[in-house]
């Protein structure tokens, strides 16, 4: 029984070896209509009589370029003169490929997450539910079998014991509010909604559309409405030491110090 083991292993390993090798028994003019069908521009590129070229090629399209196969690419197409000892240092680096591709992959598929369904308002977004994924040897206590609760009562329409992650600004939200966006003509309900059509490329096209074709004063008029932009502070000095902050804009004055028997004058400060 182990020996029968052992040999099934050793042939699962050379599966793929031996998947190239029959492929670059092939004729050249069949392989080259094969990675014709799979990648034209590349087919183009070989000499139709260059069958290990071509091999090679076709072997990295398809199943081979998810994660579990490209990051072996070497091990399993190493020639066959290597040694073992090159042969394990292959698969040990293959392994650590792997590694790293999955928790590159994880943390896409984590913000892809937060900023589709925790991110985006609406009440259209599904309900996500968060697992504490940190102690791998508990996996079935702390997330396969929550996991499986929750996917049984939404089946049967019941609400899962464990509550939903909160969508960001999910407190803040009024539905009822309305807004209306002139440089798109849409008349939008709710306040994240809204928000959420400030941050689209459709407004920003709007908006860059009409700073174009408007002269630069009055670019100003783009900003939503409702929002003031708050003056800038300006800082006067007067002669004698005393600093005032006005506004851009401010009519106000401010006078110079009066020794006895001189009498005051008034200037209006300079807007920048």
């Amino acid at each position: 029984m182990d020996e029968g083991h052992e040999n099934e292993g050793e042939g699962k390993k050379g599966g793929s070896l031996d998947r190239k090798a029959e492929m670059e028994k092939l004729g050249g003019a069949e392989l080259h209509r094969r990675l014709t069908e799979v990648d034209p521009e590349m087919a183009s590129m070989l000499h139709p009589h260059d069958t290990r070229k071509i091999a090679s090629q076709d072997y990295q399209h398809g199943i081979f370029q998810s994660i579990g196969f490209k990051e072996f690419h070497e091990y399993l197409t190493c020639p066959d003169e290597m040694t073992q000892e090159v042969r394990e240092t292959l698969r040990n680096q293959g392994v650590e490929n792997l590694k790293m591709a999955t928790r590159r992959y994880a943390r896409k598929q984590n913000k892809w997450v937060r900023n589709r369904f925790l991110k985006r308002p609406g009440d259209n977004v599904p309900a996500v539910y968060g697992l504490d994924v940190t102690d791998v040897s508990q996996w079935e206590e702390t997330v396969l079998n929550p996991a499986l609760l929750i996917l049984d009562s939404l089946t049967k329409g019941e609400r899962p014991t464990v509550e939903p992650m909160r969508v960001e600004g999910a407190g803040k939200r009024n539905k009822r509010s309305r807004h209306t966006c002139e440089l798109c003509d849409k008349v939008i309900i709710g306040d994240l909604e809204w928000t959420a059509h400030l941050k689209s490329k459709k407004h920003h096209y709007h908006v860059r559309k009409r700073r174009k074709s408007e002269p630069e004063p009055e670019r100003a008029s783009d900003q939503p409405q409702g929002t003031t932009p708050p003056p800038t502070p300006i800082t006067v000095g007067p002669t004698l030491g005393n600093s005032t902050t006005l506004a851009p804009g401010s009519a106000e004055t401010c006078g110079e110090s009066e020794s006895p028997g001189t009498s005051s004058t008034e200037k209006e400060a300079p807007v920048l």
